[in-house]
């Protein structure tokens, strides 16, 4: 197949439903055993325990917020997600994020 791999093993990570997709669609006509629906194999994150870790970490001291006030402006209907609905987030909240990170950041240190 030049380059793409017979088989490719991922957690159930939000991220890995895409990977999954195009995975099988790369190896749709393949003819080996790993073709199809055979090319990608869902399983447990025991490799990144350590981003996974940080993941959680970032999300309980910081980013939970962040995730909570966008869910509910986007509920309330003055968020879609388009390109300048972003850029106004970054617009509003960019300075008060970068000092809430620096913070946390000399925390760690």
């Amino acid at each position: 197949m030049h380059g793409v791999p017979r088989i490719v093993r991922g957690d159930m990570g939000t991220e890995n439903g895409h990977v999954e997709q195009i995975q099988r669609f790369l190896r749709r006509n393949a003819a080996d055993r790993f073709a199809g629906d055979r090319s990608f194999l869902y399983g447990k994150s025991t490799a990144n325990q350590r981003i996974e870790a940080w993941w959680g970490i970032l999300r309980k001291e910081q980013a939970q917020f962040w995730i909570e006030l966008n869910g509910e402006l986007k509920n309330d209907g003055v968020f879609d997600g388009d390109v300048l609905d972003k850029g106004l987030i970054q617009f509003c909240f960019m300075k008060l994020i970068q000092v809430s990170v620096a913070g946390y950041t000399s925390f760690l240190l």
